[in-house]
């Protein structure tokens, strides 16, 4: 995550709780905004595949790359957004993102 990424992330109030766990990339955390209502997972071991956030559905579901690389990108934005539950039904083909070069 970059030091511009990592400033918006903050912006965050984020409860979080682990969902998953792999020897490889250790534990998969959910987080949740508590001002926002947006969901992201991360994996606690970076790797190239997982080092950074992605954005999720209420479901845990991956959401398209455009959209998590915008969540990801912007600050909290303080309440719930309508347009975001449109961001939610924009779902990835993958259960963990690709990585971006």
């Amino acid at each position: 995550m970059t030091d511009a990424t990592r400033d918006q992330w903050n912006t965050h109030d984020f409860k979080v709780k682990m969902i998953d766990w792999s020897a490889v990339r250790g534990s998969k955390l959910a987080y949740t905004c508590r001002r926002c209502g947006r969901m992201f997972s991360h994996f606690a071991i970076v790797t190239a595949q997982s080092g950074r956030p992605w954005a999720t559905d209420g479901e845990g579901r991956v959401l398209d790359r455009l959209v998590s690389e915008r969540w990801v990108a912007e600050e909290c934005p303080g309440l719930f957004q309508s347009k975001d539950d449109e961001d939610r039904k924009q779902l990835s083909s993958r259960s963990i993102p690709e990585v971006s070069s």
